[in-house]
């Protein structure tokens, strides 16, 4: 039997962004059935218990909800975003280390080592290995030969399309309820 074709990237990047949505929706399901009977039914004593469980979850899965649109929206845009490994030069280098891995979704590599330099946990990681008697870490440290669209197999790299998703989505304007217009002013002198 020959094998079928592997899909494209964009297969991967979107299985990549179905797992965590089921498990957070296997927990919260998890969380709510504590509080019901095999049958669906809330237990007569957990009702607040209950309540207070499904605005909980109900929070963290709008939350979910604005970086998983985020990332489609990444996923889909004109001109298309993709996932690149970035490979930065990290301490030990000069001794054989291996670089570090980042994957951040981007247009081409400069692009995506841009985003990945907006990122706090970047910024967090550029502390951590900040060498002495330098100023900051910098595109000298890309190492463009090692770095490529796409990605490795899980846990090779440090994936933080997620956290770029966040930062894209806390930077969009607010989603307001649909609210029908006011009704606009009624003219002097006439009936109300």
């Amino acid at each position: 039997m020959t094998p079928r074709p592997r899909p494209g990237y964009l297969f991967d990047e979107l299985r990549s962004l179905l797992a965590p949505v089921q498990e957070l929706q296997r927990r919260h399901q998890q969380r709510l059935d504590a509080h019901r009977t095999e049958g669906g039914e809330v237990f007569e004593d957990q009702y607040a218990a209950y309540d207070d469980a499904r605005l909980e979850t109900a929070i963290e899965a709008s939350d979910a909800l604005d970086t998983l649109v985020a990332q489609l929206e990444l996923l889909v845009a004109d001109p298309p975003r993709r996932a690149f490994t970035l490979a930065l030069r990290g301490p030990g280098a000069d001794e054989g280390n291996l670089p570090w891995l980042f994957v951040v979704n981007g247009d081409d590599l400069d692009d995506a080592y841009q985003k990945l330099s907006q990122l706090p946990s970047f910024h967090l990681w550029l502390e951590d290995v900040r060498r002495p008697g330098t100023s900051r870490h910098g595109e000298e440290d890309l190492l463009a030969d090692q770095s490529h669209p796409g990605v490795r197999g899980p846990g090779t790299y440090i994936d933080l399309r997620r956290e770029q998703a966040r930062v894209l989505a806390r930077r969009a304007p607010a989603r307001s309820p649909l609210v029908p217009p006011a009704p606009p002013p009624s003219a002097p002198g006439r009936a109300r």
